[in-house]
Protein backbone atom coordinates (compact mmCIF):
# COMPACT_ATOMS: atom_id res chain seq x y z
CA UNK A 1 0.00 0.00 0.00
CA UNK A 2 1.22 3.21 -0.92
CA UNK A 3 1.50 5.76 2.02
CA UNK A 4 -0.32 8.76 0.74
CA UNK A 5 -3.63 9.65 2.34
CA UNK A 6 -5.73 12.71 1.28
CA UNK A 7 -8.41 13.96 3.98
CA UNK A 8 -11.29 16.58 3.40
CA UNK A 9 -13.43 16.42 6.79
CA UNK A 10 -14.34 12.95 7.18
CA UNK A 11 -13.00 11.57 3.32
CA UNK A 12 -10.00 9.71 2.89
CA UNK A 13 -8.26 8.17 -0.44
CA UNK A 14 -5.35 6.00 -0.31
CA UNK A 15 -3.94 3.75 -2.95
CA UNK A 16 -4.85 -0.28 -2.73
CA UNK A 17 -4.31 -3.34 -4.53
CA UNK A 18 -7.92 -4.47 -5.39
CA UNK A 19 -8.43 -7.90 -7.19
CA UNK A 20 -5.60 -8.41 -8.84
CA UNK A 21 -5.32 -4.50 -9.92
CA UNK A 22 -2.31 -2.56 -8.70
CA UNK A 23 -3.76 0.55 -9.47
CA UNK A 24 -6.64 1.72 -7.34
CA UNK A 25 -7.53 3.91 -4.57
CA UNK A 26 -9.99 3.29 -1.16
CA UNK A 27 -11.91 6.35 -0.35
CA UNK A 28 -13.83 6.10 2.89
CA UNK A 29 -16.40 8.78 4.08
CA UNK A 30 -17.93 7.82 7.22
CA UNK A 31 -18.55 4.52 7.65
CA UNK A 32 -19.05 4.00 3.68
CA UNK A 33 -16.17 2.46 1.81
CA UNK A 34 -15.55 3.10 -2.00
CA UNK A 35 -12.52 1.58 -4.41
CA UNK A 36 -12.01 3.10 -7.85
CA UNK A 37 -9.61 1.06 -10.00
CA UNK A 38 -7.66 2.70 -12.21
CA UNK A 39 -5.48 0.19 -14.22
CA UNK A 40 -8.54 0.26 -16.23
CA UNK A 41 -11.48 1.96 -16.76
CA UNK A 42 -12.20 4.10 -14.84
CA UNK A 43 -14.36 2.31 -12.72
CA UNK A 44 -16.08 1.69 -9.22
CA UNK A 45 -16.11 -1.95 -8.28
CA UNK A 46 -16.91 -1.14 -4.17
CA UNK A 47 -19.10 0.14 -2.41
CA UNK A 48 -20.30 -0.97 0.83
CA UNK A 49 -21.63 0.54 4.48
CA UNK A 50 -19.85 -0.36 7.88
CA UNK A 51 -18.94 -4.39 7.24
CA UNK A 52 -21.43 -5.19 5.28
CA UNK A 53 -20.66 -6.52 2.13
CA UNK A 54 -19.83 -4.91 -1.79
CA UNK A 55 -23.19 -3.67 -2.96
CA UNK A 56 -21.64 -3.63 -6.04
CA UNK A 57 -21.49 -6.47 -8.56
CA UNK A 58 -17.52 -7.52 -9.71
CA UNK A 59 -17.11 -10.13 -12.71
CA UNK A 60 -14.82 -12.38 -11.44
CA UNK A 61 -13.97 -13.61 -14.25
CA UNK A 62 -12.47 -10.39 -15.79
CA UNK A 63 -11.11 -9.26 -12.17
CA UNK A 64 -7.15 -8.52 -12.59
CA UNK A 65 -7.35 -8.39 -16.21
CA UNK A 66 -7.83 -5.86 -19.51
CA UNK A 67 -4.89 -3.82 -19.62
CA UNK A 68 -4.14 -2.60 -22.95
CA UNK A 69 -6.81 -5.29 -24.29
CA UNK A 70 -8.63 -4.34 -27.55
CA UNK A 71 -11.87 -6.24 -26.14
CA UNK A 72 -14.61 -4.86 -24.27
CA UNK A 73 -15.05 -6.67 -21.28
CA UNK A 74 -17.80 -6.74 -18.80
CA UNK A 75 -16.24 -5.90 -15.06
CA UNK A 76 -19.00 -4.47 -13.34
CA UNK A 77 -18.84 -2.39 -11.25
CA UNK A 78 -19.67 1.76 -12.23
CA UNK A 79 -19.05 2.96 -15.60
CA UNK A 80 -19.50 5.68 -17.49
CA UNK A 81 -20.65 5.27 -21.47
CA UNK A 82 -22.35 7.66 -23.84
CA UNK A 83 -25.76 7.14 -25.53
CA UNK A 84 -27.51 6.14 -27.12
CA UNK A 85 -26.27 3.11 -27.91
CA UNK A 86 -24.17 2.34 -30.43
CA UNK A 87 -20.97 0.55 -31.69
CA UNK A 88 -19.20 3.69 -30.32
CA UNK A 89 -20.53 2.82 -26.55
CA UNK A 90 -18.54 -0.31 -26.02
CA UNK A 91 -15.16 1.32 -27.02
CA UNK A 92 -12.97 -0.30 -24.81
CA UNK A 93 -11.79 0.98 -21.62
CA UNK A 94 -9.01 -0.73 -20.80
CA UNK A 95 -5.97 1.83 -20.53
CA UNK A 96 -4.80 2.77 -17.48
CA UNK A 97 -5.68 5.96 -16.17
CA UNK A 98 -3.99 8.84 -14.66
CA UNK A 99 -4.87 9.55 -11.13
CA UNK A 100 -4.78 12.95 -9.61
CA UNK A 101 -5.47 13.37 -5.69
CA UNK A 102 -5.86 16.29 -3.57
CA UNK A 103 -7.25 17.31 -0.59
CA UNK A 104 -10.78 17.45 -2.06
CA UNK A 105 -11.13 14.52 -4.45
CA UNK A 106 -10.05 11.85 -6.51
CA UNK A 107 -9.89 12.47 -10.19
CA UNK A 108 -9.46 9.85 -12.70
CA UNK A 109 -8.88 10.62 -16.39
CA UNK A 110 -9.09 8.35 -19.27
CA UNK A 111 -6.86 8.09 -21.97
CA UNK A 112 -8.17 9.15 -25.66
CA UNK A 113 -10.49 6.51 -27.47
CA UNK A 114 -9.42 7.15 -30.99
CA UNK A 115 -13.03 5.37 -31.82
CA UNK A 116 -14.59 8.47 -30.83
CA UNK A 117 -12.27 11.39 -29.53
CA UNK A 118 -14.60 11.53 -26.36
CA UNK A 119 -12.45 11.55 -23.24
CA UNK A 120 -13.86 10.16 -19.97
CA UNK A 121 -13.35 11.72 -16.38
CA UNK A 122 -14.53 10.97 -13.16
CA UNK A 123 -14.23 13.05 -9.55
CA UNK A 124 -15.32 11.58 -6.44
CA UNK A 125 -15.51 14.47 -3.91
CA UNK A 126 -17.77 14.45 -0.42
CA UNK A 127 -21.05 16.38 0.48
CA UNK A 128 -21.79 15.86 3.57
CA UNK A 129 -22.29 12.26 4.37
CA UNK A 130 -22.53 11.40 0.34
CA UNK A 131 -20.34 10.79 -2.28
CA UNK A 132 -20.30 13.39 -5.41
CA UNK A 133 -19.83 11.31 -8.38
CA UNK A 134 -19.00 13.70 -11.35
CA UNK A 135 -18.85 11.99 -14.77
CA UNK A 136 -17.02 14.28 -17.61
CA UNK A 137 -16.53 13.84 -21.45
CA UNK A 138 -14.60 15.90 -23.39
CA UNK A 139 -14.64 16.06 -26.89
CA UNK A 140 -11.18 16.16 -28.08
CA UNK A 141 -12.23 16.06 -31.76
CA UNK A 142 -12.76 18.22 -34.83
CA UNK A 143 -16.20 17.23 -35.25
CA UNK A 144 -19.40 17.89 -33.33
CA UNK A 145 -20.88 14.74 -31.28
CA UNK A 146 -24.19 14.04 -30.14
CA UNK A 147 -25.21 11.97 -26.99
CA UNK A 148 -25.40 12.00 -23.79
CA UNK A 149 -23.68 10.46 -20.70
CA UNK A 150 -24.93 7.90 -19.60
CA UNK A 151 -24.35 6.56 -15.61
CA UNK A 152 -24.11 2.59 -15.20
CA UNK A 153 -23.84 1.19 -12.19
CA UNK A 154 -24.31 -2.94 -11.38
CA UNK A 155 -25.54 -4.19 -8.25
CA UNK A 156 -25.67 -7.51 -7.12
CA UNK A 157 -28.95 -9.10 -7.77
CA UNK A 158 -30.55 -8.97 -4.03
CA UNK A 159 -33.19 -6.13 -2.97
CA UNK A 160 -35.25 -4.51 -4.75
CA UNK A 161 -34.64 -1.36 -6.82
CA UNK A 162 -37.23 1.54 -6.93
CA UNK A 163 -37.78 4.82 -8.59
CA UNK A 164 -40.45 7.57 -8.58
CA UNK A 165 -42.85 7.44 -11.94
CA UNK A 166 -44.87 9.90 -11.96
CA UNK A 167 -44.53 14.03 -12.10
CA UNK A 168 -47.61 14.34 -9.21
CA UNK A 169 -50.10 17.24 -9.54
CA UNK A 170 -53.83 17.59 -10.16
CA UNK A 171 -53.73 15.35 -13.12
CA UNK A 172 -50.84 13.08 -12.27
CA UNK A 173 -49.35 10.77 -15.16
CA UNK A 174 -47.60 7.60 -14.30
CA UNK A 175 -44.71 6.86 -17.64
CA UNK A 176 -43.00 3.35 -18.10
CA UNK A 177 -40.91 2.12 -21.00
CA UNK A 178 -40.24 -1.23 -22.05
CA UNK A 179 -37.09 -2.41 -23.82
CA UNK A 180 -39.90 -5.10 -25.55
CA UNK A 181 -37.03 -5.89 -28.17
CA UNK A 182 -33.09 -4.47 -28.50
CA UNK A 183 -30.55 -6.32 -30.70
CA UNK A 184 -30.58 -10.03 -29.32
CA UNK A 185 -32.12 -8.94 -25.95
CA UNK A 186 -35.61 -8.89 -25.10
CA UNK A 187 -38.23 -7.71 -21.93
CA UNK A 188 -40.93 -9.69 -21.29
CA UNK A 189 -43.62 -6.67 -20.21
CA UNK A 190 -45.60 -9.18 -18.47
CA UNK A 191 -43.11 -10.48 -15.73
CA UNK A 192 -43.47 -9.82 -12.18
CA UNK A 193 -40.17 -8.59 -11.92
CA UNK A 194 -42.12 -5.39 -12.59
CA UNK A 195 -44.46 -3.98 -9.82
CA UNK A 196 -45.55 -0.52 -10.23
CA UNK A 197 -46.99 0.97 -6.95
CA UNK A 198 -49.15 4.19 -6.18
CA UNK A 199 -45.93 5.73 -5.64
CA UNK A 200 -42.78 4.32 -6.66
CA UNK A 201 -41.99 1.80 -9.68
CA UNK A 202 -40.78 -1.50 -8.17
CA UNK A 203 -38.17 -4.06 -9.76
CA UNK A 204 -37.72 -7.48 -7.95
CA UNK A 205 -35.17 -9.40 -9.22
CA UNK A 206 -36.25 -12.69 -10.81
CA UNK A 207 -33.20 -13.44 -12.75
CA UNK A 208 -34.72 -12.68 -16.19
CA UNK A 209 -33.22 -10.16 -18.53
CA UNK A 210 -35.38 -7.30 -18.97
CA UNK A 211 -35.10 -3.48 -19.16
CA UNK A 212 -37.46 -0.62 -18.40
CA UNK A 213 -37.40 3.23 -17.89
CA UNK A 214 -38.72 6.66 -16.84
CA UNK A 215 -38.69 10.53 -16.95
CA UNK A 216 -38.38 11.36 -13.23
CA UNK A 217 -39.14 14.67 -12.28
CA UNK A 218 -37.84 14.25 -8.36
CA UNK A 219 -34.33 12.95 -10.02
CA UNK A 220 -33.48 9.57 -7.99
CA UNK A 221 -33.10 5.81 -8.07
CA UNK A 222 -32.50 3.68 -4.98
CA UNK A 223 -31.76 0.05 -3.97
CA UNK A 224 -33.61 -1.33 -0.91
CA UNK A 225 -32.05 -4.42 0.63
CA UNK A 226 -32.63 -5.95 3.98
CA UNK A 227 -28.63 -4.59 4.75
CA UNK A 228 -28.68 -1.45 3.04
CA UNK A 229 -30.42 1.39 1.44
CA UNK A 230 -28.38 2.79 -2.02
CA UNK A 231 -30.02 5.96 -3.45
CA UNK A 232 -28.57 7.79 -6.34
CA UNK A 233 -29.43 11.18 -7.17
CA UNK A 234 -29.10 13.22 -9.96
CA UNK A 235 -30.38 16.54 -11.57
CA UNK A 236 -33.25 16.51 -13.91
CA UNK A 237 -33.68 19.11 -16.66
CA UNK A 238 -37.14 20.37 -17.37
CA UNK A 239 -37.74 21.18 -21.00
CA UNK A 240 -34.47 18.66 -21.95
CA UNK A 241 -34.81 15.80 -24.40
CA UNK A 242 -33.08 12.47 -23.47
CA UNK A 243 -32.83 9.09 -24.81
CA UNK A 244 -34.65 6.49 -25.30
CA UNK A 245 -38.50 8.37 -25.14
CA UNK A 246 -36.74 10.54 -22.29
CA UNK A 247 -36.30 7.99 -19.97
CA UNK A 248 -33.00 9.78 -17.56
CA UNK A 249 -33.97 6.72 -15.38
CA UNK A 250 -33.46 3.07 -16.77
CA UNK A 251 -33.22 -0.42 -14.96
CA UNK A 252 -31.54 -3.42 -16.63
CA UNK A 253 -32.20 -6.78 -15.22
CA UNK A 254 -30.37 -10.10 -15.72
CA UNK A 255 -29.66 -13.17 -13.78
CA UNK A 256 -26.02 -12.40 -13.26
CA UNK A 257 -26.79 -8.03 -12.01
CA UNK A 258 -28.81 -5.55 -12.24
CA UNK A 259 -28.49 -2.05 -13.14
CA UNK A 260 -29.41 1.50 -11.62
CA UNK A 261 -28.31 3.95 -14.63
CA UNK A 262 -29.19 7.73 -14.99
CA UNK A 263 -28.49 9.84 -18.01
CA UNK A 264 -27.76 13.69 -18.57
CA UNK A 265 -30.14 15.45 -21.25
CA UNK A 266 -29.25 14.57 -24.95
CA UNK A 267 -26.79 17.47 -25.96
CA UNK A 268 -24.13 18.26 -28.60
CA UNK A 269 -20.47 17.63 -27.78
CA UNK A 270 -18.74 20.39 -29.21
CA UNK A 271 -14.77 20.12 -29.81
CA UNK A 272 -12.80 21.15 -26.95
CA UNK A 273 -15.81 21.24 -24.55
CA UNK A 274 -16.76 19.09 -21.37
CA UNK A 275 -20.22 17.62 -21.08
CA UNK A 276 -20.51 17.09 -16.81
CA UNK A 277 -23.21 14.65 -15.54
CA UNK A 278 -23.50 14.51 -11.86
CA UNK A 279 -25.03 11.65 -8.86
CA UNK A 280 -24.66 11.88 -5.77
CA UNK A 281 -24.26 8.36 -4.16
CA UNK A 282 -26.27 8.08 -0.32
CA UNK A 283 -25.69 4.56 1.66
CA UNK A 284 -26.92 3.71 4.47
CA UNK A 285 -27.02 0.02 6.74
CA UNK A 286 -30.88 0.74 7.51
CA UNK A 287 -33.35 -1.20 6.07
CA UNK A 288 -35.67 0.59 3.94
CA UNK A 289 -39.23 -0.49 3.02
CA UNK A 290 -39.14 -0.41 -0.97
CA UNK A 291 -42.74 0.98 -0.71
CA UNK A 292 -42.07 3.79 2.04
CA UNK A 293 -41.65 6.51 -0.62
CA UNK A 294 -41.70 9.21 2.23
CA UNK A 295 -39.17 7.68 4.14
CA UNK A 296 -36.51 7.17 0.84
CA UNK A 297 -36.92 10.83 0.18
CA UNK A 298 -35.61 11.99 3.21
CA UNK A 299 -32.46 9.77 1.94
CA UNK A 300 -31.98 11.85 -1.55
CA UNK A 301 -29.29 14.55 -1.38
CA UNK A 302 -29.68 17.61 -4.08
CA UNK A 303 -27.20 17.70 -7.01
CA UNK A 304 -25.99 21.08 -7.19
Amino acid sequence: MVQTTSHKGTLSIEAVEFLGWHQAYRLTLGEVKMVVVTEIGPRILWLSVGEGPNLLFVAQETAGRGQGDAEWHIYGGHRLWIAPETSDTYAPDNKPCQAMISEEALTVVAPVPPETGLQKRLTITAQGDSFVVEQGVLNTGNTLYVGAIWSLTCVEPRGTIVFPWGRGGSWELKKIVYWQRWMDHGSDVTSRQWQPGPDLFQVVPTGEEGKVGTSSPEGWVALCREDATFVKSYKWVAGARYPDEDCPVQVYTCARFMEMETLSPLTTFYPGEEVVHREVWTVTAQRHDPADGAALRQLVRPVV
